[in-house]
């Protein structure tokens, strides 16, 4: 079943669906590890993630990780925060860019380019983080700047072990990429409690860092609805416009808040119709336009 027929079957019951900017959406789906661990996985722009940093401890093929820590060597911190590998681990000893690593079957240790491709949807690697981070004090120290979990990737501090000491559980949240520097250095991404900045840094593939996945073929919601159909203006503000250029009449369109709460619902009457949207509130919506043949996925902001 394709991604967007399980979202419209699990809108019913409580499907959550963030957004930022005007296409990042999280879908209630859920991705599995060999060792029976559940991941939420969110769709930022064209990518889609795991919502938490891996805890595995096996290989896909069922091999034993050994280069794997729980932080304080505590699993019930690995629970919460994920479990920390060193670089050559988490690539399964492959240097090959957006190899499978340790990553459940169809997902990959996101490279260096996708981690950028991230930063610039979200606004720049400036403002990335702040929108990257859990908001609020409950995992992270304050002051917690800029944190706003706009994206819905929900990145926590879950630290470092440096090959002597834990450190930072709180302030920082270091995740590898795929890319290396040389055979000693590879590239990683981190944010930290005290700015809203998706920071680039490249340190010993030694270290122990988070792991967060990347799926292989990344899938979201058209907002380009076939030609036949045409909405405007968008951004919203008292009335939606939405022309047909042949005469669909009776096609159902419902809205659903960042919630995934359906918030209105109308029938399209004829070519040209219009509707009244005062009573959203600002922010994104999704829509689904259907018929008895085609359905369209589209997004709106409301101002």
């Amino acid at each position: 079943m394709s991604l967007l027929h399980k979202l419209k079957n699990n809108l019913s019951i409580s499907l959550s669906v963030l957004f930022c900017a005007l296409t990042i959406t999280a879908f209630a789906q859920i991705v599995t590890d060999i060792d029976g661990n559940i991941y939420n996985t969110i769709v930022i722009g064209n990518q889609t993630w795991l919502q938490q940093d891996l805890k595995v401890l096996h290989y896909p093929d069922g091999s034993v990780i050994t280069e794997v820590w729980s932080y304080n060597d505590d699993d019930s911190l690995a629970n919460i925060y994920g479990r920390l590998y060193t670089w050559d681990a988490s690539m399964n000893y492959s240097t090959e860019e957006k190899s499978q690593g340790i990553c459940p079957d169809g997902w990959h240790i996101p490279s260096d380019g996708e981690w950028t491709d991230l930063g610039n949807f979200l606004g720049g690697n400036n403002l990335a983080g702040g929108k990257l981070k859990e908001s609020g004090t409950d995992h992270w120290m304050l002051p917690n700047s800029g944190a706003t979990n706009e994206s819905g990737f929900t990145a926590l501090p879950a630290g470092e072990y440096d090959d002597t000491h834990y450190q930072f559980l709180g302030m920082y949240n270091v995740i590898w990429s795929s890319t290396q520097a040389n055979s000693v250095y590879a590239k990683y991404r981190y944010l930290n409690f005290e700015d809203e900045a998706l920071h680039t840094y490249t340190y010993f593939k030694d270290f122990r860092y988070s792991v967060r996945c990347i799926k292989n073929l990344t899938v979201g919601i058209n907002n380009k609805p076939k030609k036949e159909l045409r909405i405007f203006p968008n951004p919203v503000g008292m009335v939606l416009n939405i022309k047909q250029s042949i005469n669909n009449e009776n096609q159902k369109v419902t809205i659903y808040n960042q919630l995934g709460e359906k918030v209105k619902n109308f029938i399209i009457t004829d070519q040209n119709h219009s509707e009244d949207m005062q009573i959203l509130n600002p922010g994104i919506y999704l829509l689904i336009i259907e018929n008895n043949t085609t359905t369209n996925y589209l997004k709106i902001l409301k101002k």
